[in-house]
């Protein structure tokens, strides 16, 4: 029976993670303005419906960039047969 081993946290993955947050905040702040018109951090960003929608897109792209990332990391282990 082969024992499934947990991954390692390295400090790639943690580089990863980092963007993945920060892409999920700048969604959040121009999916926030979209809805609301309503700032989510910084008071008076965005300022224009155009700046919300591209920081929507750049975030959810972010986000998903960071995931893949992440999931090659996770995925492309050695993997010990003993």
């Amino acid at each position: 029976m082969q024992k499934i081993q947990r991954p390692q946290l390295t400090l790639k993955i943690l580089f990863y993670a980092a963007f993945d947050v920060a892409g999920m905040l700048a969604f959040a702040t121009g999916a926030l303005w979209l809805v609301r018109k309503q700032a989510l951090l910084v008071e008076g960003f965005p300022t224009s419906t155009a700046e919300a929608v591209i920081l929507t897109l750049a975030g959810l792209l972010l986000m998903l960039w960071a995931a893949a990332q992440i999931m090659r990391e996770l995925f492309i282990r050695p993997t010990n047969h003993v």
